[in-house]
Protein backbone atom coordinates (compact mmCIF):
# COMPACT_ATOMS: atom_id res chain seq x y z
CA UNK A 1 0.00 0.00 0.00
CA UNK A 2 1.04 3.46 -0.95
CA UNK A 3 0.37 6.33 2.07
CA UNK A 4 0.47 9.93 0.95
CA UNK A 5 -0.40 12.97 2.86
CA UNK A 6 -0.93 16.57 2.49
CA UNK A 7 2.57 18.39 2.12
CA UNK A 8 1.27 22.02 2.03
CA UNK A 9 3.39 24.93 1.22
CA UNK A 10 5.94 25.83 -1.60
CA UNK A 11 5.19 22.70 -3.35
CA UNK A 12 1.54 23.29 -3.96
CA UNK A 13 -0.03 24.84 -7.10
CA UNK A 14 -3.14 26.89 -6.39
CA UNK A 15 -5.49 26.99 -9.34
CA UNK A 16 -9.14 26.12 -10.71
CA UNK A 17 -10.77 24.78 -7.55
CA UNK A 18 -7.67 23.08 -5.96
CA UNK A 19 -4.27 23.61 -3.93
CA UNK A 20 -2.30 20.19 -4.83
CA UNK A 21 0.38 18.68 -3.20
CA UNK A 22 3.33 17.35 -5.29
CA UNK A 23 2.18 14.09 -7.29
CA UNK A 24 4.05 11.17 -5.31
CA UNK A 25 4.79 7.65 -6.76
CA UNK A 26 5.29 4.42 -5.83
CA UNK A 27 5.49 0.36 -7.58
CA UNK A 28 2.60 -1.69 -7.23
CA UNK A 29 1.89 -5.21 -7.85
CA UNK A 30 -1.55 -4.63 -9.87
CA UNK A 31 -3.57 -2.20 -11.20
CA UNK A 32 -6.47 -3.72 -9.81
CA UNK A 33 -6.48 -1.45 -6.51
CA UNK A 34 -8.33 2.35 -6.02
CA UNK A 35 -7.45 5.48 -3.59
CA UNK A 36 -9.06 5.90 0.00
CA UNK A 37 -8.62 8.64 1.50
CA UNK A 38 -8.91 9.20 5.33
CA UNK A 39 -9.86 12.28 7.71
CA UNK A 40 -6.68 13.17 8.01
CA UNK A 41 -5.80 13.67 4.84
CA UNK A 42 -3.91 10.54 4.55
CA UNK A 43 -4.44 8.53 0.68
CA UNK A 44 -4.01 4.84 0.36
CA UNK A 45 -3.79 2.63 -2.41
CA UNK A 46 -5.52 -0.64 -1.75
CA UNK A 47 -7.68 -3.63 -3.29
CA UNK A 48 -10.81 -2.88 -5.37
CA UNK A 49 -13.39 -3.05 -3.13
CA UNK A 50 -17.17 -4.41 -3.47
CA UNK A 51 -17.98 -7.93 -4.23
CA UNK A 52 -18.33 -9.69 -8.07
CA UNK A 53 -21.37 -8.66 -9.30
CA UNK A 54 -23.21 -11.59 -11.49
CA UNK A 55 -26.03 -9.46 -12.64
CA UNK A 56 -28.63 -11.35 -14.69
CA UNK A 57 -29.52 -9.14 -17.68
CA UNK A 58 -29.82 -9.39 -21.71
CA UNK A 59 -26.50 -8.75 -23.11
CA UNK A 60 -24.67 -7.91 -20.20
CA UNK A 61 -20.92 -6.92 -20.31
CA UNK A 62 -19.94 -8.93 -17.08
CA UNK A 63 -16.51 -7.03 -16.82
CA UNK A 64 -17.78 -4.05 -16.91
CA UNK A 65 -19.75 -4.32 -13.60
CA UNK A 66 -18.60 -2.47 -10.83
CA UNK A 67 -20.27 -2.42 -7.16
CA UNK A 68 -20.19 -0.86 -3.79
CA UNK A 69 -21.69 -1.51 -0.44
CA UNK A 70 -24.47 0.51 0.56
CA UNK A 71 -25.89 0.71 4.28
CA UNK A 72 -28.50 -1.67 3.44
CA UNK A 73 -27.65 -3.70 0.21
CA UNK A 74 -24.82 -3.84 -2.37
CA UNK A 75 -25.10 -1.62 -5.55
CA UNK A 76 -24.10 -2.35 -9.15
CA UNK A 77 -23.98 -0.84 -12.50
CA UNK A 78 -22.96 -2.29 -15.78
CA UNK A 79 -23.08 -2.24 -19.27
CA UNK A 80 -25.50 -4.07 -21.12
CA UNK A 81 -25.15 -4.45 -25.77
CA UNK A 82 -27.95 -3.67 -27.90
CA UNK A 83 -27.50 -6.30 -30.75
CA UNK A 84 -26.31 -2.97 -33.23
CA UNK A 85 -23.23 -3.15 -30.27
CA UNK A 86 -24.35 0.30 -29.20
CA UNK A 87 -24.99 -0.12 -25.26
CA UNK A 88 -27.22 0.35 -22.13
CA UNK A 89 -26.03 1.75 -19.00
CA UNK A 90 -27.90 -0.24 -16.39
CA UNK A 91 -27.63 -0.47 -12.17
CA UNK A 92 -29.34 -2.62 -9.51
CA UNK A 93 -29.09 -3.61 -5.90
CA UNK A 94 -29.01 -6.76 -4.30
CA UNK A 95 -29.57 -7.83 -0.83
CA UNK A 96 -27.76 -11.20 -1.01
CA UNK A 97 -24.29 -9.92 -1.75
CA UNK A 98 -24.43 -10.20 -5.62
CA UNK A 99 -26.06 -13.05 -6.26
CA UNK A 100 -29.72 -12.25 -7.24
CA UNK A 101 -30.20 -8.55 -8.35
CA UNK A 102 -33.21 -6.37 -8.29
CA UNK A 103 -34.68 -2.74 -8.93
CA UNK A 104 -32.87 -3.31 -12.34
CA UNK A 105 -32.66 0.44 -13.54
CA UNK A 106 -31.31 1.90 -16.92
CA UNK A 107 -29.07 4.48 -15.98
CA UNK A 108 -28.52 6.12 -19.67
CA UNK A 109 -29.87 4.48 -22.93
CA UNK A 110 -28.69 6.70 -25.58
CA UNK A 111 -25.08 5.14 -26.11
CA UNK A 112 -25.13 5.12 -30.13
CA UNK A 113 -21.29 3.72 -30.10
CA UNK A 114 -20.54 0.43 -31.91
CA UNK A 115 -18.18 -1.17 -30.10
CA UNK A 116 -20.18 -3.52 -28.12
CA UNK A 117 -18.68 -4.84 -24.96
CA UNK A 118 -15.25 -3.80 -25.92
CA UNK A 119 -15.77 0.33 -23.65
CA UNK A 120 -14.31 1.78 -20.61
CA UNK A 121 -16.34 0.07 -17.42
CA UNK A 122 -18.50 2.55 -15.57
CA UNK A 123 -17.33 3.57 -11.95
CA UNK A 124 -20.05 3.86 -9.04
CA UNK A 125 -19.87 5.79 -5.46
CA UNK A 126 -22.15 4.90 -2.71
CA UNK A 127 -23.02 7.17 0.85
CA UNK A 128 -25.32 5.65 2.67
CA UNK A 129 -27.75 4.32 0.04
CA UNK A 130 -27.21 7.04 -2.50
CA UNK A 131 -25.55 5.71 -5.73
CA UNK A 132 -23.12 7.88 -7.68
CA UNK A 133 -22.01 6.94 -11.47
CA UNK A 134 -19.84 8.30 -14.04
CA UNK A 135 -18.81 6.59 -17.44
CA UNK A 136 -17.83 7.24 -20.98
CA UNK A 137 -20.27 6.65 -24.30
CA UNK A 138 -21.69 7.96 -27.12
CA UNK A 139 -24.42 10.27 -27.46
CA UNK A 140 -26.12 11.65 -29.24
CA UNK A 141 -24.47 15.22 -29.22
CA UNK A 142 -20.77 13.44 -29.20
CA UNK A 143 -18.35 11.41 -26.94
CA UNK A 144 -18.42 12.29 -23.38
CA UNK A 145 -17.65 11.55 -19.41
CA UNK A 146 -21.61 11.84 -17.97
CA UNK A 147 -22.59 11.53 -14.72
CA UNK A 148 -25.77 10.44 -13.10
CA UNK A 149 -26.97 9.84 -9.32
CA UNK A 150 -29.78 7.67 -7.46
CA UNK A 151 -30.58 9.32 -3.82
CA UNK A 152 -33.25 6.44 -2.85
CA UNK A 153 -31.37 3.12 -3.31
CA UNK A 154 -30.86 3.28 -7.39
CA UNK A 155 -35.12 3.04 -8.04
CA UNK A 156 -34.54 5.99 -10.07
CA UNK A 157 -31.95 7.85 -11.26
CA UNK A 158 -31.94 11.54 -12.09
CA UNK A 159 -31.00 12.71 -15.73
CA UNK A 160 -27.43 12.44 -16.97
CA UNK A 161 -24.73 15.47 -16.56
CA UNK A 162 -22.75 16.15 -18.81
CA UNK A 163 -18.92 16.19 -17.80
CA UNK A 164 -16.59 17.32 -20.98
CA UNK A 165 -16.92 16.21 -24.38
CA UNK A 166 -13.85 15.10 -25.79
CA UNK A 167 -12.34 12.69 -29.00
CA UNK A 168 -12.75 8.85 -27.15
CA UNK A 169 -13.93 6.81 -24.61
CA UNK A 170 -12.22 7.19 -21.44
CA UNK A 171 -12.04 5.38 -18.07
CA UNK A 172 -13.63 7.25 -15.15
CA UNK A 173 -13.73 7.13 -11.40
CA UNK A 174 -16.60 8.94 -8.88
CA UNK A 175 -16.31 9.93 -5.75
CA UNK A 176 -18.67 11.43 -3.08
CA UNK A 177 -18.89 12.58 0.40
CA UNK A 178 -22.69 13.10 0.21
CA UNK A 179 -23.22 16.60 -1.13
CA UNK A 180 -19.62 17.28 -3.10
CA UNK A 181 -19.31 14.72 -5.89
CA UNK A 182 -15.66 14.46 -7.76
CA UNK A 183 -15.37 12.60 -11.23
CA UNK A 184 -11.77 11.92 -12.60
CA UNK A 185 -10.74 10.90 -16.17
CA UNK A 186 -8.72 10.44 -18.74
CA UNK A 187 -8.65 13.74 -20.75
CA UNK A 188 -10.81 12.36 -23.90
CA UNK A 189 -8.94 15.09 -26.32
CA UNK A 190 -5.40 15.42 -27.78
CA UNK A 191 -2.98 12.85 -28.70
CA UNK A 192 -1.47 12.53 -24.74
CA UNK A 193 -3.54 11.15 -22.15
CA UNK A 194 -3.48 12.95 -18.79
CA UNK A 195 -5.96 12.95 -15.75
CA UNK A 196 -8.71 15.56 -14.70
CA UNK A 197 -11.14 15.86 -12.70
CA UNK A 198 -14.36 18.27 -11.94
CA UNK A 199 -15.94 19.02 -9.07
CA UNK A 200 -19.57 19.13 -7.82
CA UNK A 201 -20.98 20.88 -4.49
CA UNK A 202 -24.00 20.65 -5.91
CA UNK A 203 -24.53 16.51 -5.50
CA UNK A 204 -23.35 16.14 -9.51
CA UNK A 205 -26.41 18.71 -10.56
CA UNK A 206 -23.01 21.09 -11.72
CA UNK A 207 -19.88 20.38 -12.10
CA UNK A 208 -18.56 24.05 -11.10
CA UNK A 209 -14.73 23.44 -11.99
CA UNK A 210 -12.73 20.92 -14.26
CA UNK A 211 -9.07 20.77 -12.97
CA UNK A 212 -5.96 19.48 -14.20
CA UNK A 213 -4.50 16.24 -11.54
CA UNK A 214 -1.56 15.50 -13.94
CA UNK A 215 0.94 16.44 -16.37
CA UNK A 216 0.17 14.78 -20.17
CA UNK A 217 1.75 11.11 -20.49
CA UNK A 218 0.99 8.09 -22.93
CA UNK A 219 1.63 5.55 -20.31
CA UNK A 220 -1.61 7.17 -18.05
CA UNK A 221 -4.70 4.57 -17.27
CA UNK A 222 -6.84 3.94 -14.67
CA UNK A 223 -7.57 7.07 -12.83
CA UNK A 224 -8.62 6.59 -9.09
CA UNK A 225 -10.31 9.67 -6.69
CA UNK A 226 -11.00 9.65 -3.42
CA UNK A 227 -12.95 12.24 -1.05
CA UNK A 228 -12.61 13.28 2.64
CA UNK A 229 -14.55 16.76 3.33
CA UNK A 230 -12.22 19.72 1.69
CA UNK A 231 -9.22 17.08 0.97
CA UNK A 232 -9.26 15.64 -2.25
CA UNK A 233 -7.16 12.28 -3.39
CA UNK A 234 -6.47 11.84 -7.23
CA UNK A 235 -4.44 8.68 -8.35
CA UNK A 236 -3.50 7.17 -11.57
CA UNK A 237 -1.18 3.98 -13.17
CA UNK A 238 1.37 4.30 -15.10
CA UNK A 239 3.17 1.62 -16.96
CA UNK A 240 6.57 3.22 -17.88
CA UNK A 241 7.54 -0.03 -20.37
CA UNK A 242 10.84 -0.59 -18.62
CA UNK A 243 11.86 -3.17 -15.60
CA UNK A 244 10.11 -0.54 -13.01
CA UNK A 245 6.53 -2.23 -14.26
CA UNK A 246 3.61 -0.54 -13.14
CA UNK A 247 3.45 2.66 -10.97
CA UNK A 248 1.19 4.56 -9.10
CA UNK A 249 0.97 8.55 -8.76
CA UNK A 250 -1.44 10.06 -6.02
CA UNK A 251 -1.69 13.68 -6.14
CA UNK A 252 -3.98 15.29 -3.05
CA UNK A 253 -5.18 18.56 -2.71
CA UNK A 254 -7.59 20.74 -0.63
CA UNK A 255 -10.85 22.00 -2.46
CA UNK A 256 -11.48 25.15 -2.68
CA UNK A 257 -14.95 26.38 -0.53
Amino acid sequence: MLAAAVAWGGACAAGNGVQWSEPVAAKVASAESELTLDSAGVARWVPRSGQSARPQFPGVCATSARTRTGTHALYGVWWAVRADSSAVLVAGRSVDGGQAWERITVVDSVDASLVGCRRPAPSIAVVGDDVFVAYAMKAPDGIGVFFAHSMDGASMFHAPVAVVYGDRLVSTAVASDGQRVAVAYEEPNGAVRSVGVALSRTQGHIFEARVPASTADNNIMFPSVAIAGPTIAVGWTLHPGDERGLVTVTRVGRMHE
